[in-house]
């Protein structure tokens, strides 16, 4: 699955990433981004901040299976033409650490933006997208059954501009290649929305609730 993200691109990475836009909204850095919080959603046209989570079948979605999204009908409007693309500059899985899970920062191993493969919706009256999922890669397998979709540059213009049949589509939903991937543990402040900040992706900041376990018993 893909619960958290981080952003961390500029208005000039945007234009140099996605070439077909025109022009693209400058955000701010956010580390901690969670669904029905804004997302970037990259489509043909332009950039623009939507809601993370749409109105599926059976209530709001933040990701859709993929098989869920082929196999469903009511998804195929979405997919044939209502793609995007969801920049991150890294998104959040958790490992089991005795009783506690602690979350790992995935990106890409050349430092490029992460291309999410989504679709747009509704919520409400309300432009949303959803990020799609997949089977993990090696490097995910043992963190989670799932992953989100992650597309390389040139399948990321195509997913956006080009006009797919279902058949076609559906070549595009797959785990990205092993290796493909860097994983770094960050910090436990990750597992609390309302924090913000570089400091999420240091391992040994910590939130003040733990600094406790840090002193040893008299």
């Amino acid at each position: 699955m893909c619960g958290r993200i981080s952003f961390s691109f500029n208005r000039a990475d945007l234009l140099a990433t996605y070439a077909w836009l025109n022009d693209a909204p400058d955000e701010e850095v956010r580390y901690n981004i969670a669904p029905t919080d804004p997302i970037l959603a990259v489509g043909p046209r332009q950039a623009e901040m939507v809601r993370w989570g749409i109105d599926g079948r059976k209530g709001g979605l933040f990701n859709l299976r993929s098989e869920t999204a082929i196999g469903k009908p009511f998804y195929h409007r979405q997919l044939l033409g209502h793609r995007v693309v969801v920049p991150a500059s890294h998104f959040y899985e958790w490992r089991a650490v005795g009783k506690r899970r602690l979350p790992v920062a995935i990106a890409r191993e050349d430092g490029k933006p992460l291309n999410l493969a989504g679709v747009m919706g509704r919520w409400e009256d309300r432009r949303a997208a959803t990020i799609l999922t997949t089977t993990p890669s090696a490097d995910i397998v043992a963190l989670h059954n799932r992953m989100p979709v992650i597309l390389n540059d040139d399948d990321a213009a195509t997913w956006v501009l080009e006009e797919l049949s279902l058949e076609q589509v559906a070549g595009f939903l797959k785990p990205s290649p092993d290796g493909w991937l860097r994983l770094a543990p960050a910090s436990p402040l990750v597992n609390d929305v309302r924090n913000q900040g570089p400091e999420l992706l240091d391992p040994d900041a910590l939130p003040p609730r733990f600094q406790l376990e840090l002193i040893p018993p008299g």
